[in-house]
C-alpha cells in the first residue's frame, strides 16, 4: 500500500478559493491606496502649475513686458480667471492679458488669441479633476463661497509697478460681487475618483499659497 503526503497533493479546492480571494483583497486594497496616491500627486501638481502661472503674471504685470513681439505694446497687466459660469468652464482656466486696464478677461472661454484679443492660454484641467468651487476670503480667514453659487468667477490681475493682486469675483448671474471685508481668493480643484482636493489661495496683498 502507498502513501502520499499532503504537500504532493496540492491544494484542496477550499484552500485554494481561500489563497484567491486573499489575494483579490489585498491586490484591491493596493489598488485603491495607489489610485488615491495618484490622484492626490495630480491634484498637488495641478494647485502647484496654477500658482505658478499666478506667479508668472504678477513678475509680467508688476514689471515692463511686451505684449508680443514687435507690438510696442507695454500697459499691459497679466493675470488668470476661474470660473464655473459656463459649460466646462470648471475643466479649464485662461491666462490672459488685460489690455483695456479694468482687471476683468473680456473674451469668451474659447480663448481667441491674436489681433485685439485678451486671451493668451487656454490651460485644460486633465484626468476629470475639476474646479469645485470659486471662494471668496473674508478677513481674518473665513472663506466664503456662498449662498450656494453666489461665487463662481474670479479674475486676477496684477497691475504694473504693483505686486498686490486685483480680485474681481462674479455671482452666478455673471454680475460683478465684493465685500468690504476681501481680502482674497481661494480656488478648489477635486478629483472624481476620491474626496480628495487640493487649492491655491491668492490675497491681494499678491502672496499665494497651495494646499
Amino acid at each position: 500500500m502507498s502513501c502520499h503526503s499532503r504537500k504532493d497533493r496540492g491544494f484542496t479546492l477550499p484552500e485554494f478559493i481561500v489563497s484567491i480571494t486573499i489575494a483579490t483583497i489585498i491586490l484591491t486594497v493596493l489598488l485603491l491606496g495607489q489610485t488615491k496616491y495618484n490622484d492626490r500627486l495630480v491634484l498637488r501638481n495641478l494647485a502647484d502649475d496654477a500658482s505658478l502661472r499666478i506667479f508668472q503674471a504678477q513678475a509680467y504685470g508688476s514689471g515692463v513686458k511686451e505684449f508680443s513681439t514687435g507690438s510696442g505694446e507695454f500697459s499691459a497687466s497679466y493675470g488668470l480667471t476661474f470660473s464655473l459660469l459656463g459649460a466646462g468652464s470648471n475643466t479649464a482656466y485662461l491666462y490672459f492679458a488685460d489690455r483695456d486696464g479694468d482687471d476683468i478677461y473680456d473674451g469668451d472661454w474659447t480663448c481667441v488669441t491674436g489681433g485685439t484679443n485678451e486671451c493668451l492660454e487656454r490651460v485644460n484641467i486633465l484626468r476629470g479633476v475639476f474646479i469645485e468651487s470659486v471662494c471668496m476670503i473674508i478677513s481674518p480667514t473665513t472663506d466664503d463661497c456662498g449662498p450656494p453659487g453666489s461665487i463662481r468667477r474670479v479674475d486676477i490681475t496684477f497691475n504694473r509697478p504693483n505686486t498686490e493682486a486685483q480680485l474681481i469675483f462674479f455671482n452666478s448671474s455673471g454680475g460683478q460681487t465684493t465685500n468690504p471685508n476681501m481680502v482674497g481668493a481661494k480656488i478648489v480643484f477635486r478629483s472624481p475618483n476620491t474626496t480628495a482636493t487640493s487649492s491655491v489661495t491668492i490675497y491681494t496683498t499678491g502672496q499665494i499659497s497651495t494646499r
